[in-house]
């Protein structure tokens, strides 16, 4: 018997248009993300558009320099991943590339800025509603590692993600101009491309949900309509993660102090442990226990400064700036204090980080290298106060019973067991203090509790590890023959002609993309 005239008017107005733009297909946890929540609305009747690139960002986070072969691997994954989708749903899917500029987003190309006198000057360029500078900072400094952007030696990188980050927002402008979309879900926000959906969406008030990873390799997490680095929202988040397991309160410590225990015994989580090098127990040779020890925890600048104006520094130019005041306003008390600092193990490798940091020389510093064995769960217990710049040591320290001071912005600032002082002034207040205690641990359980319990289950996809999986049993994965082709050309083809071969393709991508001739291509490109 066929549904009445009401069920099949009911369903119409249940039923959704939900469009993904996929950006990373070679970042398998988060592709598999979107495979997972394209499979679920497509069961749940939903008509699905997915947007993808076709080989026409110039510069992106899968492919930085536009390389044909990369491009290659990130399509073909792509095609093998959507190939997965379980074929019996009840919704329709269609797939096109994001790409759709109008003759006028064509001439504007032209005006677009992207040659800057200084980082503020990027940091603060904008197209309408589109903060496009912070946005190519972000994906730019992420590559590089490096907060303090040469802007001459990049210049053509910020190019082409200026150009490619308008291209992108003015296409996903007229797609949602051109149809009604009911939400619309891409991955993480932060970055250049992933931003300029965003802030197309927001532009045409189009609900958008951000999906991220979460507390473990089978969950992922989804925000509605906000970056997931938004301070306040995951403040919220936490404080609600918290309320909702009142009514279990042992288990939920259990989970919390887990969390924290785990960390301090080294124990990888999301593929890794930035202590398991360490020597338990282990302190600097120099260690005094008669003087008040101040332990600095940096961090890398370049993962979260470039995020937002929310974690621009408030107190100090930068971080080695204020590590530098400190250790300089600690200098004429030298009897007194001594200060460690313990360099980010992430930051081994990365020599522009590395070299003014080993340059600081001052009778009243240690400090630690990345690959020392000097254990930082020692530092922190045997520490008179613990200082950091947005690192997680930060929300550990008082968990461990140490006072905890923050030189700079943190998701968990507001959790109320840091220190969160608005000048220089302050925080050496602070760190005078007799004997300074520790702020409450309740807020420091929450982000334990939140970071090893949060997140939505997968379904379809199983995790082998961080990076990789199966999703509806197989893997989302190009051919290995095809990675392995790649990696040989990559080690064996001289730089040179690398560079020349990409060049090439870049040129070619953009008169593709914009219909211009050689010579207007390569005037987008000067």
């Amino acid at each position: 018997m066929p549904p009445d005239i009401n069920t099949i008017k009911q369903h119409i107005a249940l039923k959704q248009h939900i469009a993904f733009f996929i950006t990373h297909p070679l970042f398998q946890r988060h592709f598999a993300t979107d495979l997972e929540l394209i499979q679920n609305h497509l069961d749940a009747g939903d008509d699905v558009t997915v947007l993808y690139c076709d080989a026409e960002l110039l510069a992106c986070d899968t492919n930085t320099y536009h390389e044909p072969g990369q491009c290659l691997l990130c399509r073909k994954t792509r095609d093998i991943g959507l190939s997965l989708v379980d074929i019996h749903r009840k919704g329709n899917i269609n797939q096109r590339s994001y790409h759709n500029l109008t003759p006028a987003n064509r001439a504007e190309l032209p005006s677009i800025k992207t040659e800057f006198a200084s980082l503020h000057e990027l940091q603060t360029y904008k197209v309408d509603n589109f903060d496009v500078g912070m946005a190519a900072l972000s994906s730019i400094v992420s590559y590089v590692m490096n907060a303090e952007l040469n802007l001459e030696e990049h210049k053509d990188l910020i190019k082409r993600y200026i150009l490619s980050a308008i291209i992108a927002y003015r296409s996903v402008q007229n797609f949602l101009r051109e149809q009604k979309v009911d939400k619309f879900y891409f991955f993480n926000g932060r970055m250049a491309i992933v931003r300029a959906i965003m802030r197309a969406c927001e532009s045409e008030s189009v609900q958008f949900t951000i999906h991220e990873a979460a507390a473990g390799n089978n969950t992922y997490s989804l925000y509605d309509n906000s970056l997931p680095h938004s301070i306040g929202l995951m403040t919220e988040m936490m404080r609600e993660n918290w309320e909702q397991a009142a009514a279990n309160p042992t288990e939920r410590r259990r989970k919390a102090d887990e969390w924290f225990q785990n960390r301090a015994k080294g124990v990888k989580v999301n593929g890794y442990s930035f202590v398991e090098n360490q020597e338990q127990g282990l302190l600097p040779q120099d260690w005094n226990p008669n003087k008040k020890n101040i332990i600095i925890f940096n961090s890398a600048d370049f993962e979260f400064v470039w995020v937002s104006e929310e974690y621009q520094h408030h107190i100090y130019n930068d971080q080695l700036d204020g590590i530098r005041r400190i250790i300089e306003s600690l200098a004429p008390h030298k009897d007194r204090f001594h200060v460690y600092l313990r360099i980010h193990p992430n930051l081994a490798t990365i020599e522009n980080e590395l070299r003014p940091l080993l340059a600081m020389q001052y009778d009243n510093l240690t400090t630690i290298l990345p690959t020392e064995k000097t254990s930082s769960y020692a530092l922190i217990e045997h520490a008179t106060a613990v200082i950091t710049f947005g690192s997680t040591v930060g929300i550990e320290a008082p968990y461990w019973g140490k006072p905890s001071i923050l030189g700079g912005k943190a998701l968990y600032q507001n959790l109320g067991s840091t220190y969160n002082p608005t000048s220089h002034d302050e925080l050496m207040a602070l760190l005078f203090e007799d004997s300074l205690p520790p702020r409450s641990t309740d807020g420091a359980l929450m982000y334990g509790y939140f970071y090893n319990s949060f997140g939505i289950p997968f379904q379809r996809y199983v995790p082998k590890s961080f990076f990789s999986g199966t999703f509806n049993g197989q893997e989302p994965f190009a051919n290995r023959w095809l990675f392995r082709a790649f990696t040989a050309y990559k080690r064996l083809t001289p730089q040179v002609l690398q560079h020349n071969v990409n060049e090439r393709y870049i040129l070619s991508t953009l008169m593709r993309i914009t219909g211009n001739t050689t010579h207007n291509a390569q005037k987008l490109l000067q």
